[in-house]
């Protein structure tokens, strides 16, 4: 098929305009739980692109008594968040078993393998992402490389809204600085004022349900789902229920972003 010069053209001026990214800040509601069955089955939770990031996507996996994951080479940084059960990972021969609320991190070009040794099905999280600066591996392994961390290892503070729980916050493979922390709201209580970051954010909702307010407009979120927050769009989280609410936060810090601090 044959276009005119001038179709050609108003193509090309089209596709120029396109934006660069195609995940807007939003609630990203959790599909319904896909029954467990005798091999390993994932459901897509969203996939695109954002100012930082030139692939995200966030799967869960259920993963039946008995199988394996096999491990894989990784273009991506990965990152597990254990939903329910128990899930065995062997990292650089070494194998540690996470419960719910348990992370790896799997800087890119790392091979994880994950067993379920259990009886019963695991559910969890699979967050793969590239940012747009690219991979940089010796940063990766200088900031302390693949991370792994069960849910009872985390310390835990008290404060005066819930609790609260440091992951990590270090360079990755693909960021300057990542940084993960896991949070309890308490009935009543807000995260924070409405606010905006230049830093993306990704909220993984673990436990209960609330309102997470974008710009100016309330959204219901609840365990499952996954909330996508952009640079500079102001946000707030409330635990509107009358039981706690958790969720972990995540943050990446770009070249970009990173210089855009420094004084001028």
């Amino acid at each position: 098929m044959h276009f005119p010069i001038m179709a050609l053209a108003a193509l090309a001026t089209t596709s120029l305009a396109l934006p660069a990214d195609t995940l807007p800040a939003a609630v990203y509601h959790a599909p319904a739980p896909a029954k467990s069955g005798r091999t390993l089955t994932t459901q897509q939770v969203l996939k695109g692109s954002t100012l930082d990031l030139k692939e995200l996507e966030i799967t869960t996996v259920l993963l039946p008594a008995g199988q394996a994951s096999r491990p894989r080479p990784a273009t991506a940084e990965e990152l597990l968040v254990v939903q329910q059960g128990q899930l065995a990972v062997t990292l650089h021969d070494s194998t540690k078993t996470l419960s719910p609320g348990g992370l790896l991190l799997a800087m890119a070009g790392e091979q994880p393998a994950l067993r379920n040794t259990s009886a019963a099905p695991v559910r969890y999280w699979c967050l793969k992402f590239s940012s747009v600066d690219g991979v940089d591996a010796a940063r990766g392994q200088a900031g302390g490389g693949s991370f792994l961390r069960d849910w009872p290892a985390l310390p835990l503070t008290k404060t005066e809204k819930g609790e609260t729980r440091p992951v990590f916050n270090r360079p990755t493979s693909m960021f300057p600085r990542f940084d993960v922390h896991a949070t309890v709201l308490n009935p009543g209580r807000a995260s924070h004022l409405p606010h905006t970051h230049r830093a993306e954010e990704l909220i993984l909702m673990t436990q209960g349900n609330g309102q997470m307010l974008i710009d100016k407009t309330s959204y219901p979120a609840a365990a499952g789902d996954v909330i996508v927050m952009r640079a500079n769009v102001p946000h707030a989280f409330t635990n509107t229920s009358q039981a706690p609410v958790g969720y972990f936060a995540i943050q990446w810090h770009s070249k970009a972003e990173l210089e855009n601090q420094q004084p001028k």
